[in-house]
């Protein structure tokens, strides 16, 4: 994956995604609305994809990239419904698109550590180098 440029997911994106985690579990949303919650905003999506402060990198590798992606959906709760959802599909979405693969999650397992996150403390720095190690254990890389 070095060299290659990154495709990520963007704010349009994030909420196409939930839209279709709403349509795929048959939550009562409307198609038409966007699901944000009022006054909250995507703005971390631009920090994932700059993934610099000060020049250093907020992020050291994809996994981490894939995790802030889940942990700030999830913790910020962005949208009225479908937090988790979103969070875990984004994540696995910005590593489909740059060539890690997964097979089907176990079930009890993944929603169980989705919800540990969702209960956890609200601290990126703990949380979010734990959400990329399951993330990078759970994946393979294609070539």
């Amino acid at each position: 994956m070095t060299g290659t440029k990154l495709r990520y997911v963007n704010k349009k994106m994030v909420v196409v995604i939930n839209r279709l985690c709403l349509e795929v579990t048959g939550t009562g949303m409307l198609a038409s609305t966007t699901n944000l919650r009022p006054g909250v905003g995507l703005g971390f999506v631009d920090q994932i994809f700059h993934n610099s402060v000060f020049g250093e990198k907020i992020y050291p590798d994809i996994y981490h990239q894939a995790a802030a992606y889940m942990f700030y959906i999830i913790k910020d709760h962005v949208f009225m419904d479908g937090n988790k959802r979103t969070g875990l599909s984004c994540a696995v979405t910005f590593l489909q698109w740059n060539r890690v693969m997964f097979d089907p999650f176990e079930e009890e397992a993944a929603y169980a550590f989705v919800m540990e996150i969702a209960a956890g403390v609200n601290d990126p720095k703990a949380a979010i180098p734990k959400i990329a190690t399951w993330l990078k254990d759970a994946g393979r890389v294609s070539n």
